[in-house]
């Protein structure tokens, strides 16, 4: 991260002893901080990256990606998220120049760098700059780091709902840039005073636009989709803590079985879990410390501190 620090700040803030209690977040208000990204084999400031006008990513919106978290110099499940990455550059014909290996490296070098407390890391991967604007070609990488707000350490209970859609992504268990649908559909979805979508098709449940769907069953079985959804890597991680406790399933889940469900949330990278109130006419009993959800959120959060 390059500081560039305004010419008129210790004119406005001298540093005196009145001003050591609050001299952070004055800082924080008055620096320019420049993130250090990387393109193409190159580690660059973010305000000077560019890709071609004729990259796939941008002329044909093909391309993958993965988003992990980063707690201080620690990026969250950060194996599980490349090897994710990697299988969804398999699935589309892409390659990189690089191992596993070596992409970690490079993301611990970014880390290093920036040296931000809480952020997430953005791994890109497009089809490159294309002659014809069709055919994929040597994959372009493109690296970013951003500040974002932790996750708090105990579990949100304000009323959270979802409305459903009928819709089914393409190539659903890869991580792609295409979110059209997602996008296309949120003025939508705040109309009906709703915060996010749940897919289904037939009334067969599958994914949010950037969460997996969980229900706990009357006979407190964890219950999450199996097909037509990309498996998240929180995902895999609830479902491995939630082993320890009770039963799991992964299989189909269709509308009308959520009526009857004691709790429903969805899960990421950036929100662990969040309890779900509400989908469409159907509300949920209300959440606690004590709810399984709850229960799941500080394994979730335990394990998060042993990575």
């Amino acid at each position: 991260m390059i500081v560039m620090i305004n010419h008129d700040f210790f004119k406005t803030y001298p540093l005196d002893h009145e001003n050591h209690e609050n001299l952070c977040s004055i800082i924080q208000k008055t620096l320019t901080c420049i993130m250090i990204s990387y393109i193409n084999g190159t580690f660059i400031d973010s305000t000077a990256a560019s890709i071609p006008v004729n990259d796939l990513g941008l002329q044909r919106g093909y391309g993958v990606f993965d988003f992990l978290r980063v707690k201080g110099s620690q990026p969250l499940f950060l194996q599980q998220h490349i090897d994710r990455l990697y299988r969804s550059l398999e699935y589309m014909r892409l390659q990189l120049p690089y191992s596993k290996e070596e992409l970690i490296t490079i993301i611990q070098s970014m880390i290093h760098q920036n040296q931000l407390q809480h952020s997430g890391i953005r791994i890109t991967v497009t089809g490159g700059a294309s002659p014809d604007g069709y055919t994929p070609v040597e994959p372009h990488l493109i690296i970013v780091q951003q500040p974002i707000p932790e996750p708090p350490d105990n579990m949100l209970t304000s009323p959270y709902q979802l409305v459903t859609y009928s819709y089914s992504r393409q190539l659903p268990e890869v991580k792609t840039t295409d979110y059209l649908m997602a996008l296309w559909l949120q003025p939508w979805i705040k109309k009906q005073n709703a915060q996010d979508v749940l897919y289904h098709s037939d009334g067969w449940v599958s994914e949010c636009p950037r969460s997996n769907f969980f229900i706990i069953t009357p006979d407190n079985v964890l219950v999450t989709p199996d097909s037509g959804m990309l498996k998240g890597v929180t995902r895999a991680n609830i479902l491995s803590v939630a082993r320890e406790i009770m039963q799991v399933e992964e299989r189909s889940v269709n509308l009308e079985e959520i009526r009857t469900a004691k709790e429903a949330f969805i899960s990421s990278s950036t929100k662990r879990i969040i309890p779900v109130s509400a989908i469409d006419d159907m509300h949920l009993n209300t959440y606690s410390s004590n709810s399984i959800s709850a229960q799941l959120f500080e394994a979730l959060r335990m394990l998060e501190n042993k990575n």
